[in-house]
């Protein structure tokens, strides 16, 4: 079988896209807790592409909790930079 390779115009792939519209969060998408969100506008053509999650003072806080609780925990610190990259490497595929 020969099979002659596809191409797809980025317009296309630009059409499949998805946008996560929460704040990632000690391991987790979650709404601003006011349940807040803004517009992102595509600055080509000025309309609408998502509303996401608009944090305040209540979610950066959640935020910074978590960051400390996860360096006190000491595995970040101990991990050698390939095993970080890895684990980062991997939560980019999972979003």
């Amino acid at each position: 079988m020969n099979a002659k390779a596809e191409t797809i115009s980025w317009h296309e792939r630009a059409r499949t896209l998805s946008f996560r519209t929460q704040a990632f969060i000690d391991g987790r998408y979650l709404d601003a807790a006011s349940g807040a969100t803004f517009e992102s506008i595509n600055p080509a053509t000025g309309k609408l592409l998502v509303r996401v999650a608009a944090g305040d003072e209540e979610d950066i806080n959640r935020a910074v909790s978590a960051a400390r609780a996860a360096f006190r925990k000491g595995s970040w610190r101990i991990w050698r930079p390939r095993s970080a990259r890895k684990s980062c490497c991997a939560l980019r595929k999972r979003s």
